[in-house]
């Protein structure tokens, strides 16, 4: 089990570096004081057993630590990444039913001291990204994450030596890298408290050269630009991987092997894993992760595992997908977004993935419902009628845009992910959103303010610059 593994870590790796962030660096001995502080305050709260507590942090180490006081209490943490828009924080925390919160300033008021691991039944809430307008709550148990866990040793076989951690504590992609590489005695490496700044991303790469990384496909398409030569092994996750990515990928990163995983929270993390290939179009989502067995109902992707939440033996995920003669299962999107345009059934992904297949295009976005416009980053110059040819060479005629919006960055959601809402919000191109009280102007520069861009790091990147505030290289 987790508790057991990470107290075994804790107590034998001594002054080995544990977690780095841009301020400071925490042996295993630091993070054992640490945490064991934060299982004493909860105590001294009495916080009971399975009882859920906030960790209201930025992602840094101070999120690591209260984690793992919170396990080792017994209760079960609750993420609200201090960076999430003011109203995002307030559904999670009172859709959690905490009444303990952890901050950064109380964390850091703390002496360590020695405290003894209790056992409970759950390790963590995470909410759902909330792309339907309501986040929703997922409690994972301590049995799902040592299963994850556990699954993830058994297939990558050698444990990460320094893992880049590059997700929102609110969303359990980080979950990964972090008991991924705690429980084997790694380093956790936090290039920044903003998980999509590429550019504090390359620096963290240049100084510590971690070996493991885990990001969304957009991302990772943006680090490539400077790559970090030290990775042996990423890993994409959170959106459809692109064909071109992976050749790029390849092309840029020849030493470090690809792989695209695909899992829901409800699920633990992760369900399936696909060593990448060049030339793979569309990119498979691969097979089932040791452990866990897979079927196809009508299209729909469900999953059996122990690393289950939903209560039932089954998860249905919503996601639709297909089998190859190669036995390999192909991602072809949400039952719920498929567009279907002159008769034609068609992912927005696809059109996304065709757009970033043309070399001036770093980023595409296309709204849900569709309305015949794709929002594009481009890292030069580019004419609509050459895009338009190049989709024509790629796409049905009738899922070709008719508008193509150049724009600085992409809004997304606080995973990362591409928030298909608010380019809905958007609209087409020389549309009025004044209205009658100016609503939607107002919610488009509220979105604006608060998501993260997925661009705006993207440009004089060299990979060169290095923060002289970060620790020593471990």
């Amino acid at each position: 089990m987790i508790p057991e593994t990470l107290a075994a870590q804790l107590s034998t790796h001594g002054n080995a570096p544990a977690v780095v962030d841009p301020e400071q660096a925490l042996t295993y001995a630091d993070l054992d004081g640490l945490s064991g502080a934060v299982a004493a305050h909860l105590r001294r709260r009495h916080v009971a057993v399975g009882e859920p507590v906030i960790v209201h942090t930025r992602l840094s180490r101070w999120a690591v630590v209260a984690m793992l006081g919170v396990l080792r209490a017994g209760a079960r943490y609750v993420p609200v990444d201090a960076a999430f828009p003011a109203g995002r924080r307030e559904l999670m925390a009172s859709g959690s039913g905490a009444r303990v919160t952890l901050t950064e300033q109380l964390l850091a008021s703390l002496s360590p001291t020695s405290s003894p691991w209790r056992d409970g039944p759950d390790a963590y809430t995470m909410f759902t990204s909330g792309s339907t307008g309501v986040p929703k709550a997922v409690t994972v148990s301590r049995a799902a994450l040592s299963y994850s866990t556990g699954a993830r040793l058994a297939y990558y076989g050698l444990p990460p030596r320094r893992f880049l951690l590059c997700s929102s504590i609110s969303f359990d992609s980080s979950v990964a890298g972090i008991y991924w590489t705690l429980c084997t005695g790694g380093t956790l490496i936090i290039p920044s408290d903003r998980p999509f700044d590429v550019r504090a991303l390359l620096r963290a790469g240049d100084a510590h050269r971690p070996t493991h990384t885990l990001m969304v496909p957009s991302l990772y398409r943006l680090t490539l630009r400077s790559p970090i030569r030290s990775l042996s092994t990423v890993i994409v996750a959170g959106e459809s991987c692109p064909p071109d990515l992976v050749d790029l990928h390849y092309e840029r990163m020849p030493q470090a092997t690809l792989y695209n995983e695909y899992g829901p929270t409800e699920c633990t993390v992760w369900s399936t894993v696909h060593r990448c290939a060049a030339g793979e179009d569309p990119v498979p989502i691969g097979r089932a992760i040791p452990g866990t067995t897979i079927s196809v109902d009508d299209g729909e992707l469900c999953v059996c595992s122990p690393g289950v939440v939903s209560g039932g033996p089954v998860y249905r995920t919503g996601d639709r997908v297909s089998v190859g003669a190669d036995g390999l299962l192909r991602y072809h999107g949400r039952i719920d977004e498929q567009l279907k345009v002159g008769g034609v059934r068609i992912e927005p992904a696809e059109i996304e993935h065709a757009l970033m297949s043309h070399p001036a295009v770093l980023l595409a976005g296309v709204a849900v419902p569709y309305q015949g416009v794709a929002f594009v980053v481009c890292a030069e110059p580019v004419d609509q009628q050459t895009l338009r040819a190049h989709l024509l060479d790629r796409l049905p005629a009738v899922a070709v845009p008719t508008v193509f919006e150049r724009v600085p960055r992409l809004p997304s959601l606080p995973n990362g992910k591409l928030d298909r809402g608010a380019l809905s919000r958007t609209g087409r191109p020389g549309e009025r959103h004044d209205g009658p009280s100016g609503q939607a102007s107002a919610e488009r520069r509220n979105c604006d303010r608060q998501v993260t861009s997925m661009s705006c790091d993207a440009r004089g990147v060299d990979g060169s610059t290095h923060r002289p505030d970060w620790p020593h290289p471990t």
